[in-house]
């Protein structure tokens, strides 16, 4: 298989792993703070097992119908009519998700570094990029997240730099918020790995499809040893009390390393995190986009990509302020673990219409 959507099975790996923690990690450790404290960490730590689980469930319905992804399998397991209908909310779902990243990028963008600009005014020149590797195919926006690697490398780096600043006391005891608060947590914390359904779309574009499962599973591993990381680094730095009166504690630990030569290093670390962030939001621009040609039978043309985003900018205006901001993106999280537990739906009716099923 070639021509501009084929991607690798490590590819597609990357474009999750980033899709997962681009976003997600700016607010997660203040999110986890406020739930069980400086346990934070044990939540995400559960949280990921559960998305590999998820990850092998894919995996298997996916396998169970080859080269298909989930806009044909619908068709199969409900029938024409029904699946037709589901495929549409389906695409919702994808729209809303990418609206819910231009929103929150621009919304970023004007709490750190551009206070005064109107985001409808700053909303075009940032999705420049994306236009343009959307426009260029999935290839072209799985290669372009080779570049976000550097800014992982160096915020590894940075947090290795503030060891020294860092209370393991802070973390202590263990355990202490108590199993039940922990468990309860879990959908809170497990929201950061929205992005693993991804797949599910994008699977027929995989050339080395025997591989997508092995290298699906690592990038949720890869996803949950990050935000573990990050977690537990910004409690043991802030504090639980801290940290959960925090916005943007990511940003913020960047501002508590005292650098005289460099100074204002937080906006070297914050210009580079907007690199994740793009394309963190960018894969659901592209998913969105593709599933719009597959169910409708779209053309990619000039006007459609144009409509298209000029539909992002004007919806993602809907929230009109900062706290209608993270409740839309709440919403469309919830709504994500809605969708993978559908798939997984799939997956157990599968065993019982089982058109379309590879036998062998």
């Amino acid at each position: 298989m070639t021509g501009r959507n084929s991607v690798t099975s490590s590819q597609m790996a990357l474009f999750t792993f980033v899709t997962q923690t681009g976003i997600g990690v700016v607010t997660l450790p203040t999110v986890m703070a406020k739930e069980v404290g400086h346990d934070g960490w044990i939540s995400v730590l559960l949280s990921g097992f559960i998305a590999v689980i998820l990850s092998a469930l894919f995996a298997v319905l996916l396998k169970r119908y080859s080269d298909k992804g989930i806009f044909d399998i619908n068709k199969l397991i409900f029938g024409k009519v029904l699946g037709t209908v589901l495929n549409v909310l389906l695409v919702i779902y994808l729209i809303l998700a990418a609206v819910r990243g231009v929103r929150v990028f621009t919304l970023f963008l004007r709490l750190t570094v551009l206070p005064l600009s109107p985001p409808v005014a700053i909303s075009p020149f940032i999705l420049l990029p994306s236009i343009y590797l959307v426009w260029q195919g999935l290839k072209y926006v799985c290669r372009f997240k080779y570049i976000s690697v550097i800014s992982y490398v160096i915020a590894i780096l940075f947090m290795a730099l503030m060891a020294s600043d860092l209370k393991t006391s802070f973390l202590m005891p263990v355990g202490e918020a108590g199993l039940n608060s922990i468990l309860s947590s879990i959908p809170s914390s497990f929201l950061a790995f929205i992005g693993l359904e991804l797949i599910v779309f994008l699977f027929p574009e995989i050339i080395d499809k025997k591989k997508a499962f092995k290298w699906h599973v690592s990038a949720n591993i890869l996803s949950t040893i990050f935000l573990i990381l990050v977690v537990g680094v910004c409690t043991a730095l802030f504090g639980e009390k801290f940290l959960q009166i925090q916005i943007i504690p990511l940003f913020n630990m960047a501002r508590a390393y005292n650098a005289p030569i460099l100074e204002r290093i937080d906006l070297y670390m914050i210009s580079l995190w907007f690199v994740v962030m793009g394309c963190s939001m960018r894969a659901y621009m592209f998913a969105a986009y593709y599933s719009l040609q597959k169910v409708f039978n779209m053309k990619n043309t000039r006007l459609s990509l144009a409509l298209y985003f000029v539909s992002l900018v004007l919806l993602s205006r809907i929230p009109r302020d900062i706290n209608e901001a993270f409740m839309f993106l709440e919403i469309t999280n919830y709504t994500g673990i809605g969708v993978s537990l559908f798939f997984v739906i799939c997956l157990c009716i599968s065993f019982i219409r089982k058109k379309g099923v590879k036998t062998r």
